[in-house]
């Protein structure tokens, strides 16, 4: 193998490393996957509660059956449009103000 050839070849594993190395910083380290996470570990957290809340609901055994359908559907419905109204405001908070309280906050809890 020529000195041109191995010079080429190791440019190209350079350029290589570089583009994985970028690659994954934009994947798991960048603002934007830190946002991310952020964003679904809000959802996530949103939806355990909606977990707990109908898992506390009365059996179909029970006389407050009815009840109990109507409050899950309803449980289910609030906590969907709130999670991402909830979360999506958040989300944008912490893009427009990455350093201010709410998002210190937020990457507190969420471990982003």
């Amino acid at each position: 193998m020529s000195r041109s050839t191995r010079s080429v070849l190791a440019v190209v594993a350079v350029l290589v490393v570089a583009g994985l190395g970028y690659a994954t910083w934009e994947r798991f380290f960048s603002r934007a996957a830190q946002l991310a996470a952020i964003y679904e570990a809000c959802l996530a957290d949103i939806a355990s509660g909606q977990a707990k809340a109908k898992a506390a609901l009365p059996g179909a055994d029970t006389p407050l059956r009815e009840w109990s359908g109507a409050l899950g559907r309803l449980i289910d419905e609030l906590a969907g449009g709130m999670s991402n109204a909830a979360c999506g405001a958040l989300r944008e908070s912490c893009r427009l103000d990455w350093d201010g309280e709410l998002c210190r906050h937020a990457r507190e809890r969420y471990g982003a």
